[in-house]
């Protein structure tokens, strides 16, 4: 891979990106805090982009066949399913396109490295494929995917993000060609961030907080004394059912350990593959003492130590997770759509919804939205058929129409929501879809809306942009009938103790927040060796993570911790480091051009 040249594509394309961020981007249209101006500034950054690739005149796209049910194997690392989509979104799959979308998901599958490096090695990896940006680079180099270069001016609704989609593949193989779609993309900007809730922050149930007193947190010991407080006062729900200020789960871990990883944010710094990364732009090793690693891992061992880790923690998946947040079982939440299984504007009401409960000490990392893309993307496999291919590409440009976005993240029309003098409101089942049971109509899929939502788990097209039908966000949090409906008693209440309407203005306000610019380019890829360190450095930190957080006292856990590191040095752990730190160093310089 020709990494220099890369990089220098990617920072000339940020750099582009960042001269014309400013074109109107404060003409606001009303409360729901989306901003005029957005066609003037697509077109004029896609006139000045440069990335080497004339576009194609639009031509018509081939007709594509339905006469047959096409099974559509889907290679998805995103993925928390494996198997057919079913439920309403596959209905609406099938009655569209007669596909069915067969889910193909490493992090289910149990050894996802093997799943990969099989299927690639069986010359056909999937139909379509989600994979991060480093392993589609090499895919693409192995000719495992499609070149969509000459057909993409065909499909209006990609186009639209032509500008994105050309900066990023103009540092894929030699840069001339198309040949991956980034994924949660907008076209609001590349330094904008536009959500009402930061992503990861503490959150507590506002009427628990009250009761122990609505305590000033001064940093995390703090917030761990606040959440015995509520673990003493409710040792089960209401059910009787054990419950826990924190209960983590195991199966998002990588090469470390994910909630650990999430909440180094609270404290400036977010964790790429060996080093963390700063809002100033530092980089230092994950096992140094002083980073947010150390830090977030020993309030893990401390909560623990004060009982409120669940013992289910270690062995418990994600699906448990959730379960247990309906049912109100844990009592801090540290992701922002965790609302979505508990918060209900009849809950608001009552006070009991969970809200952000500001530390005073933090300096949050907050990536701003993904106007590139996410570090994920979309490609068809290149063994696919000419007939196939054109189902494909129908598919996706479906994908990021406006009906294919406002089902994905607002779901369908009359169940989850009604549309009144133009503007979409949520119904009693749309506000309760994710905390509680709502039936699907069976000739609408049938069964639980939850259950057949859509399993790929990942969008071309992010929720805060605009839905040109309705000129607010796709995302329903973001709707105006959806925030006039959730200012309910508990975020009165919040805005009138902490001064301020939400938790994003409140971070602002007390400089307490850093807007990180989101960059997405195609870094280096491991070589074999790195490869190999990576992986066995990656099983000693997962296995030492979770072993410290259960630790019988503080001697045993910085024991653990200079073991492990020594550990780690022994398998080469400085020459990941080292590559690890080359690697994203362009990612800084352009995170630096686009500021």
């Amino acid at each position: 891979m020709k990494f220099k040249k890369m990089a220098s594509l990617a920072l000339a394309g940020i750099m582009t990106a960042s001269m014309i961020a400013g074109c109107g981007s404060d003409a606001g249209t009303g409360n729901s805090g989306t901003t005029g101006g957005n066609t003037t500034e697509t077109q004029t950054a896609t006139q000045t982009a440069d990335t080497g690739t004339e576009t194609a005149a639009a031509t018509e796209a081939p007709t594509a066949s339905h006469d047959e049910t096409y099974t559509v194997d889907f290679y998805d690392v995103a993925a928390n399913f494996q198997g057919v989509q079913s439920g309403w979104y596959g209905k609406i799959v099938k009655d569209k396109f007669n596909m069915d979308l067969n889910i193909i998901a490493p992090q289910v599958a149990g050894d996802g490295q093997t799943l990969y490096q099989t299927r690639c090695a069986a010359g056909a990896l999937g139909d379509l494929i989600i994979l991060d940006n480093a392993d589609a680079q090499e895919c693409v180099e192995s000719g495992l995917i499609h070149d969509l270069t000459d057909v993409l001016a065909n499909y209006p609704n990609l186009m639209k993000y032509e500008k994105q989609i050309k900066e990023f593949n103009s540092m894929m193989g030699d840069g001339t060609k198309i040949y991956a779609i980034p994924l949660e993309m907008n076209n609001n900007g590349p330094t904008d961030y536009r959500q009402l809730h930061v992503y990861t922050y503490p959150r507590i149930g506002w009427d628990m907080y009250n009761e122990v007193g609505a305590p000033e947190l001064k940093n995390t010991d703090d917030l761990l004394a606040c959440l015995k407080a509520i673990q003493d006062a409710h040792p089960t729900n209401d059910k009787g059912d054990p419950a826990y200020a924190i209960s983590m789960w195991k199966d998002w871990d990588s090469y470390f350990m994910e909630n650990v990883a999430q909440l180094t944010k609270w404290y400036g710094q977010e964790v790429n593959g060996s080093v963390m990364i700063g809002t100033d732009n530092s980089i230092a090793p994950l096992t140094d003492k002083a980073g947010a690693y150390y830090k977030m891992l020993k309030f893990f061992y401390q909560a623990n130590q004060m009982g409120l880790v669940d013992p289910d923690s270690a062995t418990q998946d994600w699906n448990s997770i959730v379960s247990k947040m309906q049912d109100k079982r844990i009592y801090l939440y540290w992701y922002s759509w965790q609302y979505g299984f508990w918060n209900t504007p009849a809950r608001g009401e009552e006070g009991v919804n969970y809200i952000e409960i500001p530390v005073a000490d933090t300096n949050l990392y907050q990536p701003s939205d993904t106007y590139f893309g996410d570090g994920r993307v979309l490609c068809v496999g290149s063994q696919v058929s000419d007939e196939n291919f054109a189902r494909l590409m129908e598919f996706l440009d479906w994908y990021a129409s406006p009906e294919g976005v406002q089902i994905q993240h607002g779901g369908t029309e009359g169940l989850i929501y009604t549309v009144e003098n133009g503007k979409y409101v949520l119904t009693e089942d749309g506000f309760n879809r994710f905390s509680a049971e709502v039936a699907v109509p069976e000739d609408q899929g049938g069964g639980n809306w939850n259950d057949g939502n859509n399993q790929i788990n990942q969008w071309i097209v992010a929720s805060c942009d605009v839905n040109p039908d309705t000129n607010e966000p796709y995302g329903t949090d973001m709707w105006s009938s959806t925030i006039e409906k959730n200012q309910t008693k508990t975020t009165k209440e919040w805005s009138e103790k902490f001064g301020a309407a939400d938790d994003v203005e409140y971070l602002k306000k007390n400089n307490m927040m850093t807007v990180v610019p989101s960059i997405n380019i195609a870094l280096a890829i491991d070589t074999t060796d790195i490869s190999l360190i990576r992986s066995q450095c990656g099983d000693v930190i997962k296995d030492a993570s979770w072993r410290m957080v259960f630790a019988k006292d503080d001697a045993d856990f910085e024991a653990q911790w200079d073991a492990m590191a020594e550990q780690l040095n022994g398998l080469g752990w400085e020459d990941l480091v080292n590559f690890d730190t080359e690697k994203y160093g362009p990612m800084i310089e352009a995170r630096k051009a686009a500021q």
